[in-house]
């Protein structure tokens, strides 16, 4: 793809297999506090959301948002052997590299884990920035973790591709003027089409043949 000089990535259902390690944790915390357990496709559709929508979505409440989310980041702290890469990722972001793309992470999940999580599964080192939840004062859909990935990285978005497994990961990328690419074996099956990616990928590798 002529042009592009950096990727950015989602982490969660696009670097990530974190299906056990978000979906647990949040099954746990509602238990803990005596919420009703959702079916799990509802819980994985809310993943990607900031913390405060997140439950109020699972709950209908904001009352305990504070105590769900301690309980939450405490079991995944607790159980980061949860999270795996995808199949194919350690090869894809070492042929980045060896391209000399810019590599960055933009995710909405605490700094903490997030670069556990890359550090476990043996991949921090490929990513020259990466923005967590605390990095940015707004959070995808709105362009301002790309921006800040950008701003760190030295280069402007038409330069740039955003990928990611949910519509708030394309409508960020289109937000901040990046190229985008959503990845189709992450968490989300709904609204592939609203908003219209670039180009979909059913695999990481297949990253590679776009570029």
């Amino acid at each position: 793809m002529e042009g592009v000089t950096t990727i950015l990535f989602d982490i969660d259902g696009t670097i990530l297999d974190t299906r056990e390690f978000i979906i647990k944790a949040a099954e746990h915390a509602l238990l803990t506090l005596g919420y009703k357990i959702p079916e799990r496709s509802v819980i994985a559709s809310s993943v990607g959301k900031a913390f405060p929508d997140f439950y109020f979505s699972l709950t209908g409440s904001n009352e305990d948002t504070d105590k769900l989310v301690e309980i939450h980041r405490a079991f995944q702290v607790g159980n980061l052997h949860l999270s795996k890469p995808y199949p194919n990722t350690l090869e894809t972001l070492s042929y980045l590299k060896r391209k000399n793309y810019k590599i960055a992470a933009v995710t909405t999940r605490s700094n903490i884990t997030s670069h556990r999580t890359l550090t476990d599964a043996g991949i921090l080192d490929f990513f020259d920035v990466i923005i967590s939840g605390e990095d940015a004062k707004e959070l995808k859909p709105n362009p301002a973790p790309l921006f800040k990935a950008l701003e760190r990285l030295g280069e402007i978005p038409e330069k740039a591709i955003m990928i990611g497994d949910s519509h708030l990961d394309i409508e960020a990328g289109k937000n901040a003027r990046t190229k985008t690419i959503r990845a189709t074996y992450g968490f989300h099956q709904d609204n592939m089409h609203n908003p219209e990616p670039d180009y979909f990928i059913d695999d990481i590798k297949d990253l590679i043949k776009i570029l």
